[in-house]
């Protein structure tokens, strides 16, 4: 009998307490009994200490008032997109960190490379880091001209990895001294339109190698670069890059390319050409794409990479003309046709290529050096790339996919499946371009792409001159049937494994 008169006293008072807290309790709706409460925060008076404090005086600064019927449903619509937005940034953030974590640029599969390669990273971060604390401190009462330097390069609006435009290539020191090769060489490699065959060896990837190796080989040999006005060399870089806009534009263009532009035949007379007895544009551009460098694979990648942060310092932003005073395309289109002007966006892309009938040999051969499967990056099934994007968190934000359209079974495949399909994305044919698609594939944050696509190779080796980690072209199974990478990033420049299309 005591224990139940307990347990009433007990309810009661719980009871007691409820109802009192409910009429103590003070409504945003309440705000209405409260004039000066109202007027202090239309005029701007009463501070917002928290989202909900901000999101009041926004409605009622609109001419809400605390007892109109659409005052509490708009609070909390306006609560529940803020709830919805915070929990997609922290997404994003956690998902970024993952990335930025297990990125891991490396050699192959040589641990004491690897461990050598770390060590040189570190000692770049510290170099780079000590060097831009000097410039601060030497620049910080000068103009902000002075300080140009010191922005980060971004393209597209998005950041690349690369602290400045005059950054450390990513395995080899430069310096801003650093002079262009052939300099005191009679010797010149002259990049022109030969006979009346005027075709190129091969496609855009195919054509981008030519001229970055032409770079390399004037390097390597210490001989002059030249380019003839209008040639086959000018045709592939200013649809992308190096835009005419001005009257300083050709000693912009030789200076950022370590070239010499000719316009006629009778200023290369007093030059001894290389490679005099090749007599048609394709021979040439063939014998281009077949040279392989001797240096080691550190210093190529470090000059490659120079020429590539070179590029994408000057990209073509729609602005400008062609040498043959066509209008340039945007570089952008891409990205601003699937994401508008969303700088922060995640999403990974895919290059998918069947490389017509020689497709597999062709992968066949690099699957031989590289230890790939020697069919997976043909075809993209939804297991091999969600193998890729799963463990990252990448399968919750959108995937893009640049394809040939050769097999449209890829395509389909990917569609139906349930994780892949809602999330794939193709950029719009009217803004769909081989510029736009370089820039859409390379500044994403995961790239998957076929090792034996020169156009997948170019945009892999851009990435890492970037200073981006997470392309993925060399994969394959392991004993127990998971996918993994075989290949370090570095592989894509290697001789050894790619032959002249490194």
């Amino acid at each position: 009998m005591q224990r139940r008169a307990k347990k009433a006293v007990t309810a009661v008072a719980v009871v007691f307490l409820v109802v009192n807290a409910f009429l103590s309790f003070r409504w945003p709706e309440d705000l209405s009994y409260d004039p000066t409460e109202v007027s202090r925060r239309l005029a701007g008076r009463a501070r917002a200490h928290t989202p909900k404090e901000r999101v009041i005086n926004e409605i009622i600064k609109q001419g809400i008032r605390p007892g109109d019927p659409k005052y509490r449903r708009l609070i909390r619509a306006r609560l529940g997109r803020l709830a919805h937005r915070n929990e997609k940034a922290q997404s994003q953030r956690k998902t970024m960190m993952t990335l930025r974590k297990s990125k891991n640029i490396w050699f192959r599969s040589d641990k004491a490379q690897q461990a050598e390669l770390n060590e040189k990273h570190a000692k770049l971060r510290e170099l780079h880091l000590n060097t831009h604390a000097q410039k601060r401190m030497l620049n910080l009462n000068n103009s902000e001209l002075d300080l140009e330097d010191l922005e980060p390069l971004s393209v597209c609006g998005r950041p690349t990895m690369i602290g400045t435009p005059s950054d450390l290539a990513l395995l080899k020191e430069y310096n801003e001294e650093n002079t262009c090769p052939g300099a005191n060489s009679n010797k010149l490699l002259l990049l022109q339109d030969l006979g009346s065959n005027r075709g190129l060896y091969g496609r855009l990837g195919n054509n981008l190698i030519e001229l970055l190796h032409a770079m390399q080989y004037a390097r390597d040999n210490d001989v002059q670069l030249g380019i003839m006005s209008g040639s086959w060399a000018f045709g592939v870089l200013l649809k992308m890059w190096m835009s005419i806009e001005d009257n300083d534009w050709e000693a912009q263009f030789e200076k950022a390319f370590c070239v010499k532009i000719f316009n006629s035949q009778e200023e290369v007379q007093d030059y001894d050409l290389i490679f005099p007895t090749l007599t048609n544009t394709l021979d040439f551009t063939k014998q281009l794409f077949s040279y392989m460098s001797q240096r080691s694979l550190e210093s190529y990648v470090g000059d490659q990479t120079k020429y590539l942060q070179t590029l994408y310092q000057n990209y073509n932003t729609g602005s400008g003309i062609t040498e043959s005073g066509e209008p340039v395309r945007d570089m952008c289109s891409g990205i601003k046709a699937l994401f508008g002007n969303e700088k922060n966006v995640i999403y990974s892309a895919i290059h998918q290529r069947t490389l017509e009938e020689a497709g597999k040999q062709l992968l066949g051969r690099v699957s031989q050096f590289s230890g790939c499967d020697p069919e997976a990056a043909l075809h993209m099934a939804p297991d091999y790339v969600k193998s890729i994007l799963k463990p990252l968190g990448l399968l919750d934000y959108p995937i893009v996919l640049i394809t040939d359209g050769q097999d449209f079974t890829v395509l389909q495949r990917l569609l139906n499946d349930p994780e892949i399909g809602p999330k794939l994305r193709l950029v719009p044919e009217e803004d769909t371009w081989v510029g736009g698609d370089i820039t859409l594939a390379v500044m994403s944050n995961v790239f998957i792409g076929n090792p034996a696509s020169t156009f997948s190779g170019f945009i892999a080796k851009s990435r890492l001159a970037l200073g981006f980690g997470h392309s993925y072209l060399f994969r394959a199974k392991d004993e127990n049937g998971d996918w993994h990478t075989v290949c370090g990033d570095t592989c894509i420049f290697d001789k050894n494994v790619m032959k002249s299309m490194a």
